[in-house]
């Protein structure tokens, strides 16, 4: 069991280093540029940071069932960011938003309408706001804050953070 998620991380390290040398470039651009949100790059960053997010999300939802923990008990198993929520519980977050945040109607999200979304939606936005505000470009900020503020803003740079998390859950199992 322990050898399939030693080798979905090495596949989650290739990955999120892939998309850090898509992310490198539009950094320094974001850096560069008199109105990054006008030339594209924000929503640029924004796309490949969520794409990260969800890579991090598949990983963990082939790594907690080979432990038999529930999903549920998974996203609490620290490391914990801030106001008591789980690394990996902002991040199944994060990569909700990304691949659903279309659905919820665009009036809805330029509004910031929480009355109009789903239970499932609202609990997105509300895990979320535990950690940054529901603005624009989300999954940067979160992504922000999970690096501590960095200026670097490389996917690759959470690989710590599931490790841990994978030791973590590892450790509860036995």
């Amino acid at each position: 069991m322990a050898y399939i998620a030693i080798s979905n991380f090495g596949h989650l390290s290739a990955h999120l280093n892939l998309l850090d040398l898509a992310l490198i470039p539009i950094h320094s651009a974001i850096k560069n540029s008199h109105n990054p949100d006008l030339d594209g790059l924000c929503d640029r960053g924004e796309y490949f940071i969520g794409q990260g997010f969800i890579a991090i999300q598949t990983f963990v939802a082939t790594a907690y069932p080979q432990t038999g923990i529930s999903k549920l008990r998974a996203l609490e198993v620290p490391p914990l960011v801030k106001n008591n929520l789980s690394f990996v519980a902002a991040i199944n977050a994060g990569a909700n938003y990304c691949k659903h945040m279309e659905e919820w109607g665009l009036r809805n999200a330029m509004e910031r309408n929480t009355e109009a979304l789903t239970r499932p939606a609202l609990a997105t936005i509300q895990t979320i706001k535990k950690l940054t505000p529901w603005d624009d470009y989300t999954c940067s900020n979160l992504l922000a804050v999970l690096l501590n503020g960095s200026e670097r803003t490389e996917l690759s740079l959470l690989l710590p953070l599931i490790l841990e998390w994978q030791n973590n859950l590892m450790e509860i199992s036995h």
